[in-house]
């Protein structure tokens, strides 16, 4: 696994540069969506042949699904802190509604992509259906909700619609003082994920809030991605990927943040 000293963006773009090697034209997937601006990123950069955008944007379920616990505990910050993020109340779904109509005015006549409004495993079924077929998905991108149950059983589902040359990337994958206090589970159910499956992680970013790939063991588009790292001026170390879940954030001077496996 690469650990590399770069930003989310720069993995997009050895990600196209990787499936242009291969001469293939992705098959998008993203869950989690918000205003979709990181779909625009994806469309940019990765030029895909489709593009299926999942998201429910609901506040009832994002607000009943943020913690299992009530009152939510100490050390995690309440739902209602981080309505400056998505620009107005959490509970209130007018909120969720305008960050809707934000998306789908991005891509309207926009006939590649697809906008599939409900639950992500909910919304399985009818992407299969879009899909036509079975293993369809060359690239998946993970951010919606960040509790360790709910990541890894979209992990677990999604997977089988991923070709045997596929590339997963998950957003948050840390645990930082931050991470912390939003209850983030996703580095431990990505953890748990590469126990139970044949992918692996191949790069992680040093940053806070880090941003991890993965591929299936042995698989040609994972061994071509990291060959473009490595002819790349990305800085990056390479560690055991069985050490991804001691990974943490740490912070040296000037607030420079870095990855520790210590």
């Amino acid at each position: 696994m690469k650990v590399c000293m770069t930003d989310r963006q720069t993995l997009y773009q050895a990600a196209a540069a990787a499936f242009d090697s291969m001469r293939i034209e992705p098959v998008v997937v993203e869950l989690g969506v918000l205003r979709g601006e990181n779909a625009q990123v994806l469309q940019a950069s990765l030029r895909p042949r489709q593009l299926f955008l999942v998201d429910s944007w609901c506040a009832r379920t994002l607000v009943a699904h943020y913690s299992p616990f009530d009152p939510i505990p100490a050390w995690v910050r309440p739902v209602t802190d981080f309505a400056h993020y998505f620009g107005g109340p959490m509970e209130d779904q007018s909120t969720f509604d305008r960050l809707y109509e934000d998306c789908a005015g991005r891509f309207e006549n926009q006939p590649r992509v697809t906008i599939l409004r409900g639950d992500t495993i909910d919304e399985l079924a009818r992407l299969r259906g879009e899909l036509g077929g079975d293993a369809s998905v060359d690239f998946l991108y993970v951010d919606a909700n960040h509790q360790y149950e709910f990541v890894f059983r979209e992990l677990m589902e999604y997977a089988s619609l991923c070709r045997p040359e596929s590339l997963m990337m998950l957003n948050d994958c840390c645990h930082s003082a931050g991470g912390q206090r939003q209850n983030l589970g996703v580095l431990e159910a990505v953890a748990r994920f590469i126990k139970v499956s044949d992918f692996r992680p191949i790069a992680l970013t040093s940053t806070d809030y880090s941003d991890v790939v993965l591929a299936r063991a042995g698989s040609r588009i994972g061994q071509v991605f990291a060959k473009v790292l490595e002819q790349s001026t990305i800085a990056h170390v390479d560690v055991p990927h069985q050490l991804l879940a001691a990974a943490r954030v740490v912070y040296g001077s000037q607030g420079r943040v870095n990855i520790s496996f210590m």
